[in-house]
């Protein structure tokens, strides 16, 4: 039988604006690192890993809303076969709080699966540099050889305004990142890939999906091809 797993979709982008020149650095995978070109700073960002314990606290997340939903639907039948209007009055009240404890449970479950976002700017220069978050006005000073770390949410944008301290150098830079992750059944494990089976129309095998574990990318499978990457990776 196919087991599941939470696989994750990165995306993140930098750019940077030096004058008319402009540097670019996308990437679908944890981190991306981007240096300015005269050496001044260097951004980057690092998506929350999605390890065997994640998905693990996702899936314990998912069960107990499923268990408190369930919980919630139980106390109300009750309710409605109360036999006086004191149970009444008592069973009432649990399904209420029975229903507003599954909520916060889903919303528990929910957040599991929004993965964590870390930025970092590091002053790569021999002078401090200033760096103000256009938006909300913010300004921070960072020696050389030292980073600035910010959190930010998922999804997210920055716009950064980045110069020396007597604005003789001035750098803006946008930052954006996102990530998501998805449940997928699949047929096979190993430290390189998942390998999940494709039905067509009709509900019976069609093909299969290799989604590699370094970029998380897909490519498809002939069932031929996955018998004989299976026979491969075994040893026959």
């Amino acid at each position: 039988m196919a087991k599941t797993t939470y696989i994750p979709k990165y995306r993140s982008y930098i750019h940077i604006v030096n004058g008319a020149d402009t540097t670019v650095a996308t990437s679908n995978i944890m981190n991306l690192r981007l240096n300015e070109d005269n050496n001044m700073f260097c951004i980057y960002i690092e998506h929350e890993d999605v390890t065997k314990e994640k998905v693990k606290a996702i899936k314990r997340a998912k069960r107990a809303a499923g268990w408190a939903s369930f919980s919630a639907v139980m106390s109300g039948i009750s309710t409605a076969f109360s036999q006086n209007s004191l149970q009444y009055l008592v069973r009432s009240t649990n399904t209420r709080i029975a229903s507003q404890l599954a909520d916060i449970y889903y919303e528990n479950a929910d957040a599991e699966q929004n993965l964590m976002i870390d930025m970092w700017i590091a002053n790569t220069s021999e002078e401090e540099i200033m760096i103000n978050e256009i938006e909300r006005g913010l300004i921070w000073y960072v020696r050389p050889s030292q980073n600035l770390h910010l959190q930010l949410n998922n999804p997210d944008a920055a716009n950064l305004r980045i110069s020396d301290i007597h604005n003789n150098n001035v750098r803006y830079a946008v930052v954006t990142a996102g990530s998501m992750v998805r449940k997928r059944a699949y047929e096979w494990e190993d430290d390189e890939c998942w390998i999940s089976a494709v039905m067509n129309e009709y509900q019976l095998l069609d093909k299969y999906v290799r989604i590699s574990k370094e970029d998380y990318s897909e490519r498809e499978m002939s069932i031929e091809e996955f018998k004989a990457y299976k026979k491969v990776a075994k040893g026959y």
